[in-house]
């Protein structure tokens, strides 16, 4: 009765994948979202053809069947280990050399038995050696091939690495294998593709129209002897004003990040006022910050009308215990031009209000549950029992919404709390207002503005992110 049971709720779970799958097959994926090994052996059957790229693209919408014999179905694995899952319908929508194959009530991907018996696909590539080249950055790769050519049968290889940063090599921090090129000759040249400060490991596949045997042994650990330089100066620098009051000032730097041979860990921020009637290098009081790699905006408050700002922004980055900064960008930042400005993103408001709330600053900037977040915190007073906490778009994408903003309200009793539900390219305000113990309440918020960067640039520190169309 009980195998019955599971039985017909395999049949059941299998229609509806097949159903599943039938609509999933009809999306077409995009070139570069295939197979690596499955574009090769397109490659390798369309090499001559008068018109190479239709022909690849037309075979990778064929249900190619893979060399290669299925595991037994009554091999040693429990039934439950993938109890009834259609994961595939055919070869060419599974991984590297696995093959759709059934098992039990399943069909999955699963690798293929007596791959090195098979006569008629090329074997795998052996003595893969690489090279430093005499041009700094370079790389020279070889190998040889497996086993004697097979005649009227052209052959690709596909070349792959894997890396990780820092000064000492750990295969636990290694990357996911990705493709770095294809070709048709025993060797690779490899321009700029490496870089100072990794450590590398490299594999390669000989693939022909009927399919491959997989990928060689990995290389030796490989690093260039080229020492990682600091980054270079960030990149388009602008000052945005955002309110304006009769007393201060107070402005958005942003800027991009810039080439870097390491990934950069933080920014430092300078800033620092020009005096009247000193030469032109000299300031006074030059304040820093640190910001987080991930947030290339700063909010700076406070600053005087009719005077004369240096600001400066620089990358850094940390290689073993050394750590390596970046050269500085600058900005000169006069706010005379600031005072009289009409701009809808200038609010005024009242800075010298009694029980605001003091340290108001954003931490950061993180994806998680799902969601774009911002977590901000503030000075913590023993005489409050609750805040409240608002926030708003002011514009997205670079439009102004004006008024017609949506609000979110919320309280809490610590002194941090994560901004949710927020959008990527907005500008956004927030207001923090004490709730005394006593029970009266503040007479005025304390505010704090920031931006929240493109999806595209964030998603280089938080893969896990999704873009919708209008977020770019």
């Amino acid at each position: 009765m009980m195998a019955s049971s599971i039985l017909a709720l395999c049949m059941s779970l299998a229609l509806v994948l097949v159903r599943l799958d039938a609509a999933a097959a009809k999306s077409k994926l995009r070139f570069g979202q295939y197979d690596n090994l499955l574009v090769a052996r397109c490659e390798a059957r369309c090499w001559f053809h008068p018109n190479k790229n239709e022909c690849i693209k037309t075979c990778l919408t064929k249900e190619l069947t893979k060399p290669g014999e299925c595991p037994r179905r009554d091999s040693n694995i429990s039934p439950f280990a993938t109890a009834c899952i259609r994961a595939c319908q055919h070869d060419s929508q599974c991984p590297g050399l696995t093959k759709c194959c059934q098992h039990r009530c399943g069909i999955t991907c699963q690798h293929p038995r007596n791959l090195q018996n098979i006569s008629n696909i090329p074997d795998i590539p052996k003595d893969l050696t690489v090279m430093e080249g005499r041009k700094k950055r370079t790389v020279y790769i070889e190998w040889k091939p497996g086993g004697p050519s097979i005649i009227n049968k052209q052959v690709v290889y596909v070349l792959e690495e894997r890396h990780h940063v820092g000064r000492n090599f750990n295969d636990e921090k290694l990357s996911h294998w990705s493709v770095c090129a294809r070709t048709s000759k025993l060797n690779q040249i490899l321009k700029n593709v490496v870089r100072p400060g990794n450590w590398y490991q490299f594999r390669v596949a000989s693939v022909n129209e009927n399919g491959t045997k997989g990928y060689s042994e990995h290389s030796f650990t490989f690093t260039i002897s080229v020492n990682p330089k600091p980054p270079k100066a960030p990149q388009n620098m602008t000052v945005t004003p955002l309110w304006v009051t009769n007393d201060s000032i107070t402005v958005q730097l942003s800027w991009m990040s810039p080439h870097s041979d390491l990934p950069i860990q933080k920014y430092k921020v300078f800033w620092s006022r020009r005096l009247h009637g000193v030469k032109a290098l000299d300031s006074v009081l030059v304040h820093q910050q640190t910001v987080s790699r991930d947030q290339t905006m700063f909010l700076l408050n406070d600053l005087q009308p009719n005077s004369l700002y240096f600001l400066q922004v620089q990358a850094l980055v940390q290689f073993g215990n050394e750590r390596l900064k970046g050269e500085k960008s600058g900005y000169i930042l006069n706010t005379t031009a600031f005072v009289n400005h009409t701009n809808n993103d200038i609010v005024p408001f009242n800075l010298n209000a009694k029980l605001k709330t003091k340290g108001l600053h954003l931490e950061r900037i993180f994806w998680s549950q799902g969601e774009l977040r911002a977590r901000i915190s503030w000075k913590s007073r023993k005489d409050t029992k609750r805040y409240a906490v608002s926030w708003w778009t002011t514009s997205c994408n670079g439009s102004h919404q004006g008024n017609n903003h949506f609000r979110v309200a919320a309280s809490t009793k610590a002194y941090r709390f994560d901004l949710y539900e927020l959008q990527f390219n907005c500008r956004y305000k927030v207001n923090v207002r004490e709730i005394p113990s006593t029970g009266l309440r503040s007479s005025e918020d304390t505010t704090l503005a920031f931006s929240t960067p493109p999806c595209n640039s964030f998603r280089s520190s938080y893969k896990k992110a999704k873009c919708m169309s209008n977020s770019i």
